[in-house]
């Protein structure tokens, strides 16, 4: 009932900020930076002790890789209750919901490294570390809409919120720059010459961003979601328009 009145509400009414807003981002941040701390210190340890694949942030399927992708359905989960309670706004977080949904299953079931390997070595005959990454490419219309539409939100939303989900999309389009970086650190006439100390610094500053970009987005998300709900003040009268 509430949220059927908070999706009816004239999208002209002023909101006023509440004092909530601001420690709910705060929280959200800090929770981010402690979890990619956290998975890095886990991470280091387990690159130079007893290399388990359960522990590491860069082996598809392990403890790390299963939370970013559920961390990636809460934000989805977020966007499809946005799209539920607000109509104005229905459409735009409906697609958001879908993209994010699919970026946690493929995260979940290894889906965008199966796929660049299966074009990059069986297309174009790539070597195994250039066509991992080429699922940048082959998702790149997917990045580029998730990005466009969190950054609209952000946008309309108050200081500390907006900064929130901006620091997220940013941590998350470095994410996928030190990612295309394993071209050179993954190859093997690299290690050869380096070692693979490099690479282990590139996948855990890799992972490290990706998981806190999620968690922010997907907080950002939450709170964005309940601002409206109890017409907090967090999204200017501007954001609410259709």
């Amino acid at each position: 009932m509430g949220g059927n009145a908070a999706a009816l509400r004239p999208n002209s009414v002023p909101l006023r900020c509440g004092p909530w807003t601001g420690r709910a981002v705060l929280a959200v941040a800090w929770a981010a930076g402690a979890v990619a701390l956290a998975q890095t210190a886990v991470g280091v340890v387990n690159a130079f002790t007893v290399e388990s694949e359960f522990l590491n942030p860069d082996v598809e399927g392990s403890l790390f890789q299963l939370v970013t992708a559920a961390v990636t359905a809460a934000a989805g989960a977020a966007a499809a209750v946005h799209a539920y309670l607000f109509a104005a706004r229905g459409r735009r977080f409906a697609v958001l919901a879908a993209i994010l949904l699919y970026f946690a299953a493929d995260d979940a079931l290894v889906l965008h490294e199966r796929l660049g390997e299966a074009v990059g070595e069986g297309l174009f005959g790539l070597e195994g570390h250039l066509a991992v990454r080429l699922w940048v490419v082959l998702l790149a219309p997917l990045l580029v809409a998730a990005v466009v539409l969190v950054i609209s939100e952000a946008r309309g939303a108050g200081a500390p919120l907006r900064g929130l989900l901006e620091a997220g999309v940013g941590a998350l389009v470095a994410a996928v720059v030190v990612e295309l970086a394993g071209a050179v650190t993954r190859d093997p006439s690299f290690v050869d010459r380096v070692s693979g100390k490099p690479e282990t610094l590139r996948y855990l500053a890799e992972e490290a961003l990706e998981l806190g970009g999620w968690i922010l987005i997907a907080g950002g998300l939450w709170v964005l979601t309940v601002a409206r709900m109890e017409g907090d003040g967090a999204v200017s009268a501007d954001a609410r328009r259709p």
